[in-house]
């Protein structure tokens, strides 16, 4: 219904005592509809008290029947309204009308006058901004990003908030009560400006108010603009006697320029709404209308004042992988993201993936080439967050324990790659590339050995007829690849083979793209043949990895509790520590990838593995295996494009998250563990969607009743997911988990969940 304007605050500011008021604004010059009138105010009333003071409003314009409603008829209006007698009338009720110059004057009732220790001007200026600001809260004025994105104002701010006067205009009755604020700003203007057309109807509603008192005015023109745009746009200044409305502002700057470029003067300029510091808006307080920010002397019911950085290099939400939206156009416009839900297939596996990890088992863990957290290199560019040891691949050549299909297929390609009359094996300065250029040597039968260099020696090489073979245990980014190609690009009488034993990209295009370039020569492309025994894509990810995260995590932790009222939690994260400080000394995690179960045990993969098609044995179904399948799985269905059925790529309008319903799918806790740990923060992002939260919760609590079997193996995981914020819910959903965690006996769980709830809620 709404056909008139009810709100309510405290003035503790112009009275003599600290009161509260309600206020009833009434805009309409005819209302036959006194039941509604009365329906309404019994409606408000049933959800609100009556206060100490009752304002109510009319237009000095309304009809004899509107005045009559609050003045002979008032009991008859207030009738089921509880409290409202005649005594609080004769001593509580004030009804007063505006003008067409928005001046006020009593009607009827009590003179608030006798009440205040300031001027009634000052009262009412106090009052029109609590009821604008009330009106720009209800309305959504302020509009609040997702912990995924935020926005990037016309100004080039980055912000997770940002003002929407757009939203605000929405009722009648609350964009009068606005408009009568102006209309003094009106007497003289011969045309108005609005930086969005989504507030151009505040000027048509004064237009109309001043139609109602019967002034006789010509129609003036109301054009639009885009705010920060007309400082490029615009060459000529603002007519003089126009009006520049601004829809809102955050700091006053915008008036400043308008000023500096002589666009408008000062007196030209109104804001509607403010929300910034004290001192900016001492600077402009007679352009602004409404000033929202928050006094907690003066003016509580405001709003925050909210941090804005001034580009993307000082954005803290940026830093934090949060994605800018921009706001644009004459209307500021974001629409809420669609949230899809992905259920994993085995069609997201690529074809490559089970051959590949059945030519790569290994029976000792010793043996296993398949590492997390960990780089062979000591720099300062971070552990790889999937690690495929070519090395030790290669060194199991020699012995009993090499794989058998590996070995054949590896000597298939040397065998119908690898000329007879190469000059030169030249290998990269890594242990793997040089005992594979050793078992290339080794291995072919060649008419006069080749000279074994390394890329070091580059200098060693001569420009002759022949070929030269370059070979690498592996490649991931082809950057030490591109260099050393543009260095023996002067040596243009050798025929240059790449020999790369696994070729692992993040993804199919990148890694056609760089064979592509490694292969250009003086015949264009394909000069050079690329030779790769395994080719693989998985995830390139190095530093910033869920192990270094899990680290920074824990030792905050341990840092924050006391350990002797937390004994179990305490031991528990200093035995993971050990291990996560441990990983260069252990060549990486293998089969203590994830957090052990609460009872001490490693989680492992207790049956068949939709992804692998072969057996599964237990014993070596090692953990950084199972983490390295999921990954790659991921990574695939990452690397389809944005607009394909099955995709984890995000954009400003879509989000394509992880469905909860893995987790009941997939109810290995390794499994679990491994989607936790391999998808990239946003596609755990459920506080995007209420039923995606819904179900995360109704999970993780089916988990803690079953945290000392099978079906609750993965809590720990979980919970750290939610320590380092990458698994994400609703607030009321992640504190009802949280707080549920308290019902269970093992003094682990409890310390663990107690300690969350202390720094995430």
């Amino acid at each position: 219904m709404n056909d008139f304007f009810i709100f309510q605050y405290i003035d503790n500011i112009n009275l003599k005592k600290t009161e509260s008021i309600t206020v009833v604004f009434v805009n309409q010059r005819k209302y036959p509809r006194h039941k509604n009138l009365i329906d309404e105010l019994e409606s408000y009333f049933q959800s609100h008290l009556l206060t100490d003071k009752l304002i109510i409003i009319l237009p000095a314009y309304s009809s004899s029947e509107i005045k009559d409603y609050f003045n002979k008829d008032i009991y008859e209006t207030f009738r089921r309204v509880p409290g409202f007698n005649e005594k609080y009338y004769e001593e509580s009720c004030s009804v007063y009308q505006f003008g067409v110059k928005g001046e006020y004057s009593l009607c009827n009732g009590k003179d608030i006058e006798r009440f205040l220790k300031s001027s009634l001007i000052d009262f009412f200026k106090y009052l029109e901004r609590h009821g604008a600001t009330k009106i720009f809260r209800n309305r959504g004025g302020l509009v609040e990003s997702s912990p995924d994105h935020h926005f990037v104002f016309p100004s080039k701010k980055h912000s997770e908030k940002f003002i929407r006067t757009g939203n605000v205009l929405i009722n009648s009755a609350e964009i009068f009560f606005i408009a009568i604020q102006l209309l003094e700003r009106f007497d003289k203007a011969s045309s108005i400006y609005c930086d969005t057309s989504s507030i151009n109807v505040l000027p048509f509603a004064i237009f109309e108010i001043k139609r109602r008192f019967g002034e006789d005015f010509d129609s003036i023109p109301i054009n639009s603009f885009e705010s920060y745009n007309v400082f490029e746009k615009k060459n000529s200044s603002f007519k003089r006697d126009s009006l520049v409305i601004i829809s809102s502002s955050t700091s006053g700057n915008i008036i400043d320029r308008l000023i500096k470029k002589r666009l408008a003067k000062r007196d030209q300029i109104i804001v509607l709404f403010f929300l910034g510091k004290k001192k900016k808006f001492l600077q402009h307080e007679e352009n602004i209308v409404c000033d929202l920010t928050k006094d907690l002397n003066n003016f509580k019911n405001g709003f925050d004042i909210f941090e804005t950085y001034p580009d993307y290099d000082n954005c803290k939400l940026c830093k934090k992988f949060s994605r800018p939206i921009e706001i644009n156009s004459d209307v500021f416009l974001t629409v809420q993201p669609k949230v899809k839900n992905v259920t994993l297939k085995k069609i997201d596996a690529p074809k490559y993936l089970s051959p590949f990890m059945h030519r790569h088992r290994a029976k000792k863990e010793k043996d296993n080439i398949f590492k997390t957290y960990y780089r062979d290199t000591v720099d300062n560019l971070g552990n790889y967050e999937v690690y495929i040891d070519s090395s030790r691949l290669l060194e199991l050549l020699k012995s009993k324990n090499a794989s058998k299909k590996f070995k054949e297929k590896l000597e298939r390609k040397i065998n119908t790659y690898i000329p007879a009359n190469s000059k030169y094996i030249i290998f990269l300065n890594d242990e793997g590339s040089e005992i594979l250029a050793n078992f290339i040597k080794d291995n072919v039968s060649f008419k006069l050995n080749p000279e074994l260099i390394s890329i070091d020696d580059i200098q060693k090489v001569k420009n002759q007829n022949g070929s030269a073979i370059v070979v690498g245990s592996s490649i991931v980014t082809g950057r030490h690849y591109l260099h050393l190609s543009r260095v023996l690009r002067d040596y243009n009488k050798l025929s240059i083979i790449y020999f790369i034993n696994i070729f692992r990209t993040s993804s199919s295009d990148y890694g056609r793209t760089t064979k592509s370039n490694l292969s250009q020569g003086k015949d264009g492309g394909q000069t050079y043949p690329i030779v790769s025994v395994e080719d693989v894509t998985c995830s390139p990810r190095k530093g910033n990895t869920n192990w270094d995260y899990e680290k920074n995590f824990l030792e905050e932790l341990i840092s924050e509790i006391d350990e002797d009222l937390n004994q179990e939690l305490a031991s528990f994260v200093k035995n993971r520590l050990e291990i996560l400080r441990n990983n260069r000394v252990t060549k990486g995690l293998v089969n203590n990838v994830f957090l052990n179960k609460f009872n001490g045990e490693r989680l492992s993969l207790r049956k068949g593995f939709v992804f692998w098609d072969f057996d599964v044995k237990e014993a070596t179904a090692y953990q950084s295996q199972v983490y390295f399948t999921i990954s790659t799985v991921l990574n695939n269905i990452y690397n389809n494009p944005i607009d394909s059925e099955r995709t984890l790529k995000q954009s400003n309008y879509i989000r394509n998250l992880l469905s909860p319903d893995n987790f009941q799918r997939f109810n290995d806790g390794i499994i679990q563990a491994s989607i936790l740990r391999a998808g990239k923060l946003e596609f755990f992002a459920y506080d995007l969607s209420k039923e995606s939260s819904l179900k995360m919760k109704t999970l993780l609590k089916s988990m803690v009743d079953n945290y000392d079997n099978e079906h609750g193996e993965a809590l720990p995981e979980f919970l750290l997911a939610i320590g380092t914020r990458k698994l994400r819910l609703k607030k009321k959903d992640l504190k009802s988990f949280l707080n549920y965690c308290s019902r269970i006996e093992n003094q682990l769980l409890k310390q663990y969940s107690a300690y969350l709830v202390k720094v995430i809620l």
